[in-house]
C-alpha cells in the first residue's frame, strides 16, 4: 500500500515511559525510506509539541523534525477557534494550562468559568476535584482532552485520564467535548500538518479504543501494534477492527 501520511502515536507506539520500545527506530526508519510523512499524534497531555524533540533524543529514537500533534495543543486549539474569549478553568496538566495560555485564553484559578477542561491531573486531590466543582455554572462548557483508561507505563500500566475526567462529569452530570482520540478532530489536526488527505493515510498505534477507534472513525486505514495497551486477543473480543495487526513498529514495512 501507499500512503500520503503516517499518524504515529507515541506512548505504546514509540515509546514505554522513558524507555523506547524496541523497533521503534526501524519502523520509522521505513516509513521515511518510502516517502511516507509522519506526523506524530499523541493523546499524551505531559509533553508540549516542542519537548518531543529532546525527548525522542533522550531515549534514542531518531527525530527529523516531523509535526507533532498532542492533546493539550489540540484542546487550545479547539478553544482558540470556538470560545477565544473564554475564562477556562483547568485540572489537568501545566502543559495544559501552558497551551491554553500560548492560544490566547485567560486561564480561571477560582469561580465560575466559561469552560471547564479535564484530562490526566498528577496533581489531583480533594482541594482540586472541589475547585473544578466549583468552576461550574449556568452554560459552562465541559471540555476533556482525552479520555484513555490506561497508559502504558515501563512497571506497568497505571490510570489514564479517563479517570479524572469520569470523577469530574459524576459530580456534574454533563458529558464533556472531547478533543482527543478516538474523536477525528486529531486526525484533521493531523493531516493539516502535511497537507494531505485525512483518507489516504495510516494511523498507527497500540490502542484499539483510541488510535484504531478515530482512524476507524476518520476513514483511514489503521494498523494496531501489540507494544502497549492492547493485544491481539483484545482484537478477537472487540467489534474494532484494525485493517493491520503488528507485534511492534518494526514490522511496519510489511504494509508499505
Amino acid at each position: 500500500m501507499s500512503y500520503a501520511a503516517a499518524f504515529v502515536d507515541l506512548d505504546g507506539t514509540v515509546w514505554r515511559g522513558r524507555s523506547a520500545i524496541p523497533g521503534a527506530n526501524a519502523g520509522l526508519r521505513v516509513l521515511r525510506d518510502a516517502a511516507v510523512p509522519i506526523v506524530f499524534l499523541t493523546n499524551n497531555t505531559g509533553v508540549r509539541r516542542d519537548e518531543v524533540t529532546s525527548r525522542l533524543d533522550a531515549i534514542g529514537i531518531d527525530y527529523r523534525g516531523e509535526p507533532v500533534v498532542t492533546a493539550a495543543w489540540a484542546t487550545a486549539a479547539y478553544l482558540a477557534e470556538h470560545r477565544p474569549d473564554a475564562d477556562v478553568h483547568v485540572m489537568g496538566r501545566e502543559t495544559v494550562e501552558a497551551e491554553i495560555e500560548d492560544a490566547g485564553l485567560t486561564l480561571s484559578t477560582e469561580g465560575q468559568a466559561d469552560v471547564v477542561v479535564a484530562g490526566y491531573d498528577d496533581r489531583v486531590d480533594f482541594a482540586r476535584l472541589t475547585g473544578t466543582l466549583r468552576a461550574f455554572g449556568p452554560g459552562t462548557v465541559f471540555v476533556a482532552t482525552n479520555r484513555d483508561r490506561t497508559t502504558p507505563e515501563e512497571d506497568g500500566p497505571v490510570p489514564g485520564a479517563n479517570a479524572f475526567v469520569s470523577a469530574i462529569e459524576g459530580m456534574v452530570d454533563q458529558e464533556p467535548v472531547v478533543v482527543g482520540k478516538p474523536e477525528t478532530r486529531m486526525a484533521a489536526l493531523a493531516a493539516a500538518e502535511v497537507d494531505v488527505n485525512v483518507h489516504d493515510c495510516l494511523m498507527i498505534g497500540d490502542n484499539l479504543e483510541t488510535d484504531v477507534l478515530m482512524g476507524e472513525r476518520a476513514g483511514m486505514d489503521t494498523a494496531l501494534v501489540c507494544s502497549g495497551v492492547s493485544a491481539r486477543e483484545d482484537v478477537a473480543a472487540s467489534e474494532i477492527e484494525p485493517t493491520y495487526v503488528v507485534d511492534d513498529l518494526g514490522e511496519i514495512g510489511a504494509l508499505l
